[in-house]
């Protein structure tokens, strides 16, 4: 707005504002700026004037009066409620639209006494937008807690409720122990322990006033399991937080609580599950180096089909493998046990990786979970480095010299366990190590995506794997991890096995 400050303007008893078109305040007279406590350097370019009004009136402002104002060019005689420093001041609103400069001139007149029906009316509208304003705030609240599929995401929701729509200006959320003691979960709006404990009793279900705060018990279905410490707003004319609504923000929460422990539970479970069954302790020799890295997918509870393993079928011959069951629950995992199990009996002196995987073709007709699952399969000699393998489905291995850029191994290739062409052989192909070599093998949960095609992923392994030479195996798996799961959302299980040839 640029115009001087003409005596008028001042001295007139009217509130008079200057807006851009967004409803933005570019000036302001001084009788407004009396009403709501504030100076223009505070208001202009920094605050819209739907921010200066109660609850009602600013949800009519956005959803009636703005719209109509630009549609019609002006708004006429409104009642509207001003928060000011001494609390709400009633006033008529009347908006023109200055063409063409779009600038919005407002003038706002204190409400006079109306009759009887004009106020009842007014009082209705308003007890209208607010159940309708608590309703809007509760629906969305109960939307983001039933999303939160663990504790922190639940403790993020009703921390997120609190300080936003439900207006308070910090908040902390208090987890309670099995044994009955208060924890931090998290915290929004103030620093990490200056909320005070609770020194209430929480043997009620209602929000409460504890000093300047307000708590919320947050009770399951058999415990209480948490306590959410909420500081109101401290500025003139802020309104007041609704006990009601964060009640009912705290019993959802609650119901949240005890699903998402329970889906941990779950989890921990699952995965421990997992885990022991992957459970083998890697054969340790001089003249080589295994290393192993899993990671669950985390988008279900299921435990997955992804394996490996290493063991010596001979003195100087070690086998490795890394198999992936498609499919995944109980019925995927004990599948995968089997299938490593029958290749520890199948693998032996003289069978060869080609003969080992023509075997397992008949085992998994009598497994048929195991059926189309994919492995890739190596023997090494640990006295010359010779390595013969074969990958039945599986993603290619990688080559990773110690001079030189990494390769994938495409031969020695064939189908998926259990679906060979009939009259085709399984096949197997051989490459030499040298002194410092290694030789990766993974499930496709490191390389595929959706919505990026396999050449993509294989190349990205490729470039990983060469800019992480000369770590040692174990940081190296851990970091060819991370870097390449860095996009991925954990929808899939994830093994490495790297070989290093001493």
């Amino acid at each position: 707005m640029s115009h001087n400050r003409a005596d008028a303007w001042d001295a007139s008893p009217c509130g008079l504002l200057c807006l851009a078109g967004d409803g933005t305040v570019l000036d302001a007279n001084a009788a407004f700026l009396s009403w709501v406590g504030r100076d223009v350097d505070e208001l202009a370019g920094r605050v819209r004037l739907s921010e200066l009004l109660s609850v009602g009136g600013r949800i009519y402002w956005e959803t009636h009066l703005s719209p109509m104002l630009h549609a019609d060019g002006r708004v006429d005689e409104v009642a509207v409620e001003l928060r000011t420093a001494r609390g709400r001041l009633p006033v008529h609103l009347a908006a023109s639209v200055d063409q063409p400069s779009g600038l919005v001139h407002v003038v706002l007149s204190r409400a006079s006494e109306r009759s009887r029906y004009e106020r009842d009316l007014l009082v209705a509208r308003r007890e209208a937008e607010r159940a309708a304003a608590q309703s809007r705030v509760l629906q969305s609240a109960t939307a983001a807690l039933s999303r939160g599929g663990t504790v922190d995401a639940v403790v993020a929701a009703a921390l997120a409720a609190a300080t936003g729509p439900l207006g308070g200006r910090a908040a902390t959320f208090w987890l309670v122990t099995l044994v009955g003691d208060l924890v931090v979960g998290g915290v929004v709006g103030e620093p990490p322990g200056t909320a005070p404990l609770p020194r209430v009793p929480l043997t009620s279900r209602s929000a409460v006033v504890d000093g300047d705060r307000v708590l919320v018990p947050v009770h399951g279905q058999a415990r209480i399991q948490g306590v959410l410490s909420v500081a109101p707003r401290e500025e003139p004319g802020a309104d007041p937080v609704d006990h009601h609504v964060l009640t009912a923000v705290g019993q959802q929460a609650g119901l949240a609580l005890d699903r998402a422990l329970m889906y941990e539970e779950s989890a921990q479970v699952a995965h421990q599950l997992q885990r022991a069954l992957l459970a083998t302790r890697m054969p340790s020799d001089s003249r080589y180096t295994v290393a192993t890295s899993y990671r669950p997918g985390v988008e279900r509870l299921e435990v997955g089909g992804d394996w490996y393993d290493a063991f010596p079928i001979e003195g100087d011959v070690l086998s490795v493998a890394v198999g992936d069951v498609v499919g995944r629950g109980l019925g995927a995992a004990i599948a995968m046990g089997q299938l490593r199990s029958a290749v520890r009996a199948v693998a032996g002196p003289g069978v060869g990786p080609a003969a080992l995987l023509g075997q397992l073709d008949r085992f998994v007709q009598q497994v048929p979970p195991a059926v189309s699952a994919t492995l890739a399969y190596a023997e090494v000699d640990l006295g010359s480095g010779r390595v013969r393998y074969a990958c039945g489905g599986h993603p290619p291995p990688l080559l990773m010299p110690a001079d030189g850029e990494p390769q994938l191994v495409w031969d020695g290739r064939s189908t998926p366990l259990g679906v060979a062409v009939p009259g085709k052989a399984r096949t197997q192909a051989e490459l030499e190590l040298r002194a410092g070599d290694r030789l990766l093998l993974y499930t496709d949960g490191l390389i595929e995506r959706r919505g990026r095609s396999l050449k993509v992923g294989l190349e990205r392994l490729q470039e990983a794997a060469a800019e992480l030479r000369g770590l040692d195996p174990e940081q190296t798996v851990a970091d060819l991890t991370t870097t390449l799961l860095r996009d991925e959302r954990g929808r899939d299980d994830v093994c490495l096995l790297l070989l290093s040839w001493h």
